[in-house]
């Protein structure tokens, strides 16, 4: 597969969290995103899969906000607009994570962006 390291996690985990959140057979996507995340240490996967994987559902529930609410006032799309763009952030901070552990693609760069440390130093 070629893809960078930073876009299997990526995929890996929304394929996982579509797996888990809708009836789409996706196995044979995972396997492959599994068999290439496989060819590295576990150790240096296992923390940024988890920290993705947490960010992803954090969006994917968020956008599902969104796209339900068609009642919501304008006021609360847009908090749930910034909400997104605040998780959006931190899961670029993680897969420009990867692109340096993996020294692999490129690093997501956004006019306006203001990097975010979450906790991290």
């Amino acid at each position: 597969m070629k893809m960078p390291m930073s876009e299997i996690l990526d995929r890996y985990t929304i394929t996982k969290l579509k797996s888990e959140r809708t009836d789409e057979d996706v196995k044979e996507e995972l396997e492959a995103y599994q068999r290439e995340i496989n060819k590295h240490d576990q150790s240096s996967t296992k923390e940024l899969i988890n920290r993705l994987y947490k960010v992803n559902g954090k969006l994917w529930d968020t956008e599902g906000d969104i796209r339900s609410g068609k009642d919501l006032p304008l006021e609360e799309i847009g908090k749930l607009a910034l909400k997104v763009r605040d998780l959006n952030c931190e899961r670029n901070g993680v897969k420009a994570e990867v692109v340096e552990k993996f020294s692999e693609g490129f690093k997501e760069i956004k006019i306006n962006y203001r990097k975010v440390d979450y906790g991290r130093n």
